[in-house]
């Protein structure tokens, strides 16, 4: 427990984002606003075209297993395997969907290979050492044919419209994460690097699709007017877990205490909050 909030710490090192309820309450937002964007696909959970009968598919860092439970009752007859560094917090799952603590950094010991390794909004969790290892293993343990599927996003907040003033607090969220990031070795930039460490790893068909995530309910299409009102709660519930470690220890020009982060959540939330704001950030 630091700051009132419960971290995991693997290989003497610190993994920058809680595993607790709270911060599971944003990631299941954040999956809802992925839902919404593609819920006019036929398959809304992801779109890799690996056909109707996978045999295997993995899910890294799946925070409560939701995405994996999911895609286990779409495919009933594929194996799921959902991991994280925590124990996901369910109490049932489908027969077919396995769900597990472990470190994807060290060596994979699963047997056979993936028809599909997906993973989403994991900014920040490793360096680009780290990084290079995991794309590299993902490549090394998907058949052929397979596909590795990645949803990211950016923390820079923009707007079409001018609508958010150039002096507002919002405007020093991204730019303070990425700074952050960067002192602390973990990179917020993953929504711009990973297609080429993907490609480095070896990967050659590779694809980006790019979405803009409103935030807050503002859009007038009903589609972006539901992924705001998800994309809303996925902010304010994860702002306090995806900034408390990076600026107690890396805050500019010197590290913060807790108080002064909870003030600051507290401002950007009320920002957030002004409809007259018609803010975004990319996916």
């Amino acid at each position: 427990m630091e700051n009132g909030r419960r971290y995991q710490t693997l290989r003497n090192k610190d993994y920058i984002l809680p595993s607790d309820e709270r911060q599971f309450e944003a990631y299941e937002a954040g999956h809802l606003v992925a839902l919404i964007m593609e819920s006019e696909s036929e398959n809304p959970f992801f779109l890799s075209p690996i056909g109707n009968s996978p045999q295997h598919i993995l899910d890294i860092g799946t925070g409560r297993g939701t995405w994996a439970i999911d895609v286990a009752d779409m495919f009933p007859s594929a194996t799921v395997r959902g991991v994280d560094l925590f124990p996901p917090p369910v109490s049932w799952m489908p027969p077919n969907c396995i769900l597990e603590v472990d470190d994807v950094q060290q060596d994979w010991t699963w047997q056979g290979s993936f028809d599909l390794i997906h993973m989403r909004i994991m900014i920040g969790s490793f360096d680009g050492t780290e990084w290079d290892s995991l794309y590299q293993q993902c490549f090394e343990k998907l058949c052929p044919g397979g596909w590795i599927e990645q949803l990211e996003v950016s923390p820079v907040i923009e707007t079409d419209d001018s609508s958010l003033p150039a002096d507002n607090i919002l405007n020093d969220w991204g730019p303070n994460m990425l700074g952050c990031g960067e002192r602390a070795g973990r990179g917020c930039d993953t929504f711009d690097t990973m297609a080429r460490r993907i490609r480095n790893a070896g990967f050659v068909d590779v694809h980006e699709k790019l979405y803009k995530w409103p935030i807050g309910p503002w859009p007038r299409d009903q589609k972006l007017k539901d992924a705001g009102a998800a994309n809303f709660e996925h902010w304010v519930n994860g702002m306090e877990g995806w900034c408390m470690w990076l600026l107690t220890k890396f805050g500019h020009p010197q590290p913060w205490d807790k108080e002064e982060v909870y003030v600051y959540v507290a401002k950007l939330r009320k920002e957030l909050n002004n409809p007259r704001f018609h803010i975004w950030h990319q996916g």
